[in-house]
Protein backbone atom coordinates (compact mmCIF):
# COMPACT_ATOMS: atom_id res chain seq x y z
CA UNK A 1 0.00 0.00 0.00
CA UNK A 2 2.79 2.22 0.91
CA UNK A 3 3.84 2.20 -2.88
CA UNK A 4 0.51 3.90 -4.06
CA UNK A 5 0.96 7.08 -2.01
CA UNK A 6 4.52 7.78 -3.20
CA UNK A 7 2.14 8.16 -6.98
CA UNK A 8 0.85 11.02 -5.27
CA UNK A 9 4.10 12.77 -3.78
CA UNK A 10 4.62 15.63 -5.51
CA UNK A 11 7.47 16.76 -2.99
CA UNK A 12 10.49 16.35 -5.93
CA UNK A 13 8.39 18.25 -8.14
CA UNK A 14 7.61 21.19 -6.14
CA UNK A 15 11.39 21.43 -4.92
CA UNK A 16 11.97 21.79 -8.57
CA UNK A 17 9.75 24.14 -9.53
CA UNK A 18 10.86 26.34 -6.68
CA UNK A 19 14.84 26.01 -7.58
CA UNK A 20 13.93 26.72 -11.50
CA UNK A 21 11.81 29.72 -9.90
CA UNK A 22 14.75 30.95 -8.42
CA UNK A 23 16.88 30.70 -10.72
CA UNK A 24 14.92 32.55 -12.99
CA UNK A 25 14.25 35.59 -10.19
CA UNK A 26 18.18 35.72 -9.90
CA UNK A 27 18.95 35.67 -13.22
CA UNK A 28 15.88 38.06 -14.54
CA UNK A 29 14.73 40.10 -12.07
CA UNK A 30 11.01 40.66 -11.73
CA UNK A 31 11.21 44.66 -11.75
CA UNK A 32 13.34 44.20 -15.00
CA UNK A 33 11.04 42.23 -16.87
CA UNK A 34 8.31 44.69 -15.58
CA UNK A 35 9.95 48.26 -16.16
CA UNK A 36 13.02 47.67 -18.15
CA UNK A 37 12.67 44.77 -20.35
CA UNK A 38 13.26 46.16 -23.38
CA UNK A 39 17.23 46.06 -22.56
CA UNK A 40 17.51 42.11 -22.67
CA UNK A 41 17.61 40.52 -26.30
CA UNK A 42 15.49 37.92 -26.82
CA UNK A 43 18.61 35.68 -26.72
CA UNK A 44 19.76 36.46 -23.68
CA UNK A 45 16.25 35.72 -21.58
CA UNK A 46 16.28 32.01 -24.05
CA UNK A 47 19.76 31.36 -22.70
CA UNK A 48 18.93 31.56 -19.14
CA UNK A 49 15.95 29.63 -19.37
CA UNK A 50 17.52 27.07 -21.06
CA UNK A 51 20.11 27.13 -18.43
CA UNK A 52 17.26 26.75 -15.76
CA UNK A 53 15.75 23.69 -17.88
CA UNK A 54 18.94 21.59 -17.87
CA UNK A 55 17.64 20.66 -14.31
CA UNK A 56 14.75 19.49 -15.98
CA UNK A 57 16.83 17.08 -17.81
CA UNK A 58 18.47 15.63 -14.68
CA UNK A 59 15.12 15.24 -12.92
CA UNK A 60 13.53 13.52 -16.22
CA UNK A 61 16.49 11.33 -15.94
CA UNK A 62 16.71 10.19 -12.71
CA UNK A 63 12.62 10.30 -11.15
CA UNK A 64 11.28 9.98 -15.05
CA UNK A 65 7.81 11.78 -14.16
CA UNK A 66 4.68 10.72 -15.74
CA UNK A 67 1.72 12.76 -16.75
CA UNK A 68 0.64 14.46 -13.89
CA UNK A 69 3.94 14.89 -12.10
CA UNK A 70 5.01 16.79 -15.17
CA UNK A 71 1.18 18.89 -14.69
CA UNK A 72 2.38 19.40 -10.80
CA UNK A 73 6.09 20.78 -11.97
CA UNK A 74 4.36 22.94 -14.70
CA UNK A 75 1.77 24.59 -12.60
CA UNK A 76 3.81 25.02 -9.52
CA UNK A 77 6.07 26.93 -11.63
CA UNK A 78 3.55 28.88 -13.26
CA UNK A 79 2.37 29.75 -9.35
CA UNK A 80 5.76 30.55 -8.30
CA UNK A 81 6.49 32.69 -11.19
CA UNK A 82 3.28 34.80 -10.94
CA UNK A 83 4.00 35.31 -7.08
CA UNK A 84 7.35 36.73 -7.52
CA UNK A 85 5.80 39.36 -9.73
CA UNK A 86 6.87 38.50 -13.39
CA UNK A 87 4.72 39.69 -15.97
CA UNK A 88 1.91 37.25 -17.26
CA UNK A 89 3.23 37.41 -20.96
CA UNK A 90 7.26 36.38 -19.42
CA UNK A 91 5.39 33.34 -17.56
CA UNK A 92 3.64 32.10 -20.41
CA UNK A 93 6.74 32.01 -22.43
CA UNK A 94 8.57 30.72 -19.43
CA UNK A 95 6.18 27.78 -18.96
CA UNK A 96 5.59 27.24 -22.72
CA UNK A 97 9.63 26.93 -22.39
CA UNK A 98 9.06 24.46 -19.44
CA UNK A 99 6.85 22.83 -21.51
CA UNK A 100 9.24 22.23 -24.78
CA UNK A 101 11.87 20.77 -22.05
CA UNK A 102 9.66 17.98 -20.68
CA UNK A 103 8.87 16.62 -24.03
CA UNK A 104 12.26 16.65 -25.10
CA UNK A 105 14.14 13.58 -25.07
CA UNK A 106 17.18 13.05 -23.85
CA UNK A 107 19.96 12.87 -26.57
CA UNK A 108 21.87 9.59 -27.19
CA UNK A 109 25.25 9.18 -27.43
CA UNK A 110 26.24 8.25 -31.03
CA UNK A 111 28.47 4.97 -31.15
CA UNK A 112 31.60 5.14 -32.74
CA UNK A 113 32.30 2.31 -34.97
Amino acid sequence: MPNLFRFFKFDEEKALAARLATHIEKNLPPKLMGDRRHILSANKITRILEQAYEQVQEHKAKSRPGFVKRAVLVNDLKWQLQTKGFPSDFVSVAIEALIVALSRKAPTKLKRP
